[in-house]
């Protein structure tokens, strides 16, 4: 498989659990606002806005919060993701059944309507419907080759960090009131696990025990140790037989982590577990981009980790000019078209859109033909 295509496959799997993941904990935070005794005061929102990868955030309003985790372009948001799934997905079209092509489009043009705004919780609920979707066209009208297993393998890495980075900040946040029932079952939601923790467990949410189901089980899909094994498997499947690839390795230490970790040790020293999971995850980072996506000169952050050492895939879309213009990897205040990969580049804008990618000096690029007005690029 091409380089370009197992990174936009990766990149696919990624930013559709990324998009999931901020949709739930979003729609679950506001609820959680209005469920406390109290009234949240500032602190509240930016300890959110942390939880959803803005650690630079200084916001403490609600509707601030909601805005920027929806439409943000400087950070992770629902509508940045789904974007970037899109583009991900066009650039390997022919590997992707029609069906879930066309879905993730059509999810996409609903996310960028303002439609959010009268009814929150609706828009919510479809994004992650719509993730949910995505998912079963995937596994039940994708051939279960090398491919999927790309997609699996972006999908789980995500989810591993995503589930392990909320229960370990909630953990440190709530450790002088252990016995916050609310708070603990509000992270519970966040990961979609809330029945299966009332199924397993009786006599109420503690603090061990949503560590242990949603860190420790086995079994349990949501849970870091389920995502660490299937990203784990994918990546045994895309190596064959006979072959103990880097990322392989890391992934058997990923989920040997888990495997070896105890209840009590995490709850006592979340932080410490936390940084132990970042760090194999930048290690990931590399290796898979020395392994698979090397020289691909696209995007290869898989994880979620608010303190990126690789940078993240962003986007920006206007829409009153009617281009789509995918930013990735360049300072906010840079502007897109002076940037020196794609400087002479010549990208047109008519109705025959080509997506570019980028290479040093600004060398000619391979060109593939899109389906909307404007263009759309890679980063750097």
């Amino acid at each position: 498989m091409l380089s370009r295509a197992a990174t936009s496959l990766t990149l696919f799997g990624r930013h559709l659990e990324r998009a999931d993941h901020l949709a739930r904990i979003l729609g679950v935070h506001v609820a959680l606002a209005l469920d406390r005794s109290d009234e949240p005061g500032p602190e509240f929102w930016m300890r959110f806005m942390q939880l959803a990868g803005w650690p630079g955030s200084d916001t403490g309003r609600r509707d601030q919060a909601i805005e920027m985790v929806i439409a943000g372009t400087l950070g992770p948001s629902v509508r940045t993701s789904v974007a970037a799934a899109r583009l991900a997905a066009q650039a390997v079209r022919p590997s992707l059944p029609s069906e879930l092509y066309e879905h993730v489009n059509a999810l996409h043009w609903r996310v960028q309507q303002s439609g959010w705004q009268p009814d929150l919780y609706p828009f919510l609920n479809e994004v992650q419907m719509g993730v949910r979707l995505a998912d079963g066209l995937l596994e039940d009208t994708m051939s279960h080759d090398e491919a999927r297993d790309f997609v699996r393998l972006g999908k789980f890495v995500e989810r591993a960090a995503n589930v392990t980075a909320i229960v370990t900040k909630k953990s440190a946040e709530l450790a002088d009131s252990p016995e916050d029932a609310l708070e603990w079952t509000a992270v519970l939601k966040s990961c979609f696990a809330f029945e299966s923790y009332q199924s397993r467990y009786s006599g109420g949410v503690t603090p061990d025990r949503v560590i242990e189901c949603l860190v420790l089980d086995e079994a349990l899909p949501r849970s870091a140790r389920f995502s660490a094994t299937a990203a784990l498997e994918a990546v045994i499947r895309i190596d064959g037989k006979g072959r103990r690839s880097r990322p392989r390795r890391l992934l058997g230490r990923f989920k040997s982590m888990f495997q070896r970790a105890e209840t009590k040790t995490i709850a006592q020293h979340p932080r410490d577990f936390d940084a132990e999971c970042r760090t194999l995850l930048r290690q990931l980072e590399g290796a898979l981009r020395e392994t698979y996506f090397h020289p691909s000169k696209v995007s290869t952050s898989v994880t979620a980790d608010e303190e990126r050492a690789m940078p993240q895939q962003q986007q920006q879309i206007r829409h009153r000019s009617g281009v789509a213009v995918a930013a990735g990897l360049i300072p906010a205040a840079t502007l897109f078209p002076s940037h020196p990969a794609l400087r002479g580049a010549g990208f047109k804008t008519d109705q025959s859109i080509y997506r570019k990618e980028s290479r040093p000096g600004g060398e000619a690029a391979r060109s593939m033909r899109g389906n909307h007005p404007g263009f759309l690029s890679y980063q750097r």
